[in-house]
């Protein structure tokens, strides 16, 4: 409320819960009850973490995404200024040394990375970007329980990383890979269709395949198959 009518932010909301960002209680408000998500959100207050401002009414409105991000993120600063928490913007540095530093020493509060971003650049707008997300990720195995698209050349695979009891769909399959994969599960047993805890619907399958996979340790645990095991 303390912004004005116009105002256009990307950013997340973040809950920072016994010293780390906490993704799976934000996941917990957001899927709740009304009633329960009013007792969640007085035990695990949320903050509104800006990364960019899109349009602003005193800056050209709309148009404002079209400019170099150094502007926006001046704009975004200003903008802010004194609204303060729960609402702020990102920590951003042009010192490659205090990226490198926030990079190795922040995964442990729950920071999954950073993103680079060239100062002439504009707001990519879901389009191709030269904006470049650094991630922090480990090799782990998980077992395939099923599939997406056509056996011989899944799109995507649904797995069961070790340790965990239900299942997640990987990210897109390079198309070699998935070529090489088909040929791992042609002698299959389907048995049906499921859904993953987020809805996503896969073929599920009976097989003793095992993939490595990058899982990714932000919020998200993408899991981007390398080879089959």
């Amino acid at each position: 409320m303390a912004l004005p009518p116009g105002t256009v932010l990307d950013g997340e909301a973040v809950i920072w819960h016994d010293g780390r960002l906490d993704f799976g209680a934000v996941q917990a408000r957001a899927a709740s009850s009304l009633d329960r998500a009013r007792a969640l959100a007085a035990r695990l207050p949320a903050s509104y973490v800006a990364f960019d401002v899109l349009a602003h009414p005193d800056h050209g409105g709309d148009a404002l995404a079209a400019r170099p991000y150094t502007e926006c993120r001046t704009v975004l600063e200003d903008v802010l200024q004194d609204v303060g928490p729960p609402l702020q913007p990102v920590l951003a540095t042009r010192d490659r040394d205090t990226a490198l530093e926030w990079y190795e020493t922040l995964q442990p509060q729950g920071v999954e990375g950073i993103v680079a971003k060239p100062s002439g650049s504009a707001y990519p707008f879901g389009g191709r970007s030269v904006w470049r997300k650094i991630r922090h990720a480990d090799t782990t195995d998980a077992k395939v329980v099923g599939s997406v698209g056509p056996r011989r050349r899944p799109r995507r695979l649904a797995l069961l990383p070790a340790g965990e009891g239900r299942p997640r769909l990987s990210a897109p399959l390079d198309p070699v890979l998935a070529a090489r994969l088909g040929a791992l599960l042609d002698g299959a047993t389907e048995t049906g269709e499921q859904r993953t805890e987020t809805g996503e619907a896969y073929t599920a399958l009976a097989t003793g395949l095992v993939v490595e996979v990058l899982a990714g340790t932000g919020r998200h645990g993408t899991l981007s198959v390398v080879r089959a095991r």
